[in-house]
């Protein structure tokens, strides 16, 4: 049996975990078919079966999970700071990027949520002397941020409808246990063929 670490993960579960979370290969972090061939050596088919199986091993969801959360830590993500964040673009009022007659301000002078709701500033000099400034401003999306907050509220959620009456033709597969006659009457509520 092969040795485990602290972690209780062996060796090549231990160079997987590590593929997985921090290669500087952008086409092998985060994916586990690619991290499990590099790491056991194994062929492309074997690496689709057992990567995505790899990562529901206890000793490793743990060690990525503990891995990913010291991270979020030491980067101050947390779901307040990002609902925040994102809140801020929900909620912008532009009027904040203005003072009381009307001037834009200067951005070390702007509320802090309102700069961070700027995605870019642009000022452009026209005229024959540069004599007139033209600034456009781009806000990141506040149409997003809405649904984002909407769905994590709860407010907004996906449904999928169907309308009309169901077609015939094509295949049907009932269980082996029960006659079609007897399938159909118990999801249709009669005998169709």
């Amino acid at each position: 049996m092969a040795r485990r670490n602290i972690n209780g993960l062996t060796p090549k579960q231990q160079v997987f975990c590590d593929l997985f979370r921090a290669s500087e290969d952008p086409s092998v972090r985060g994916n586990a078919k690619a991290c499990y061939m590099l790491a056991y050596g194994a062929s492309d088919k074997s690496a689709e079966a057992n990567g995505p199986r790899l990562l529901k091993n206890p000793h490793v969801a743990e060690y990525l999970a503990t891995k990913r959360q010291a991270a979020e830590e030491k980067a101050d993500v947390s779901e307040e700071r990002i609902l925040r964040e994102v809140a801020a673009i929900a909620f912008l009022d532009p009027a904040e990027y203005f003072d009381p007659h009307g001037n834009l301000l200067p951005i070390h002078e702007m509320p802090e949520r309102a700069r961070r709701a700027l995605a870019s500033v642009e000022v452009t000099t026209m005229g024959k002397d540069a004599e007139a400034l033209v600034t456009k401003i781009r806000n990141w999306d506040k149409k997003g941020s809405l649904e984002l907050l909407m769905k994590h509220k709860k407010m907004l959620t996906d449904k999928v409808e169907h309308g009309g009456e169901i077609k015939t033709g094509g295949v049907l597969v009932a269980p082996g246990d029960v006659s079609l006659d007897e399938w159909l009457n118990q999801h249709y509520g009669k005998n169709k063929k």
